[in-house]
């Protein structure tokens, strides 16, 4: 009896140590504040990590994006900056109006002025 109970502690002790090890937190490649980026949302928030500067701070704000989906393979321009092909990604801009150009080789070039909300994600259909 006294050794099926040493087998027991020492199969609890074991599971223990294994069961500690698989819990912990791994630092998902966070920054030295202890933040990162989502790749898929896109939004950076931060999990608490790195140096504590003590108090309390107001959380970030969220970016302003902006998705362009227009006729597909025009070349997209947001605020003089080429962007990629439509539709395109979320692009982060500055709150507020924004001028959109496209390029297409059979349309030729069309502008758009739009004004976007501030911590928004915005889809702005563009038609000619």
């Amino acid at each position: 009896m006294k050794q099926g109970k040493r087998v027991l502690v020492a199969a609890g002790v074991v599971m223990g140590f294994v069961a500690a090890r698989v819990a912990w937190a791994h630092p998902g490649r966070t920054n030295s504040s202890g933040c990162h980026n989502n790749r898929r949302t896109g939004d950076y928030h931060c999990h608490g990590g790195g140096s504590y500067s003590g108090g309390w701070s107001a959380p970030a704000a969220e970016p302003t994006r902006l998705q362009v989906v227009a006729i597909p393979r025009a070349r997209v321009w947001i605020n003089d900056q080429f962007v990629g092909l439509s539709p395109t990604r979320a692009i982060k801009v500055d709150s507020g109006k924004v001028k959109v150009r496209l390029e297409h080789v059979a349309l030729g070039a069309h502008e758009v002025t739009a004004t976007v909300t501030a911590g928004e994600t915005t889809a702005l259909t563009v038609r000619w």
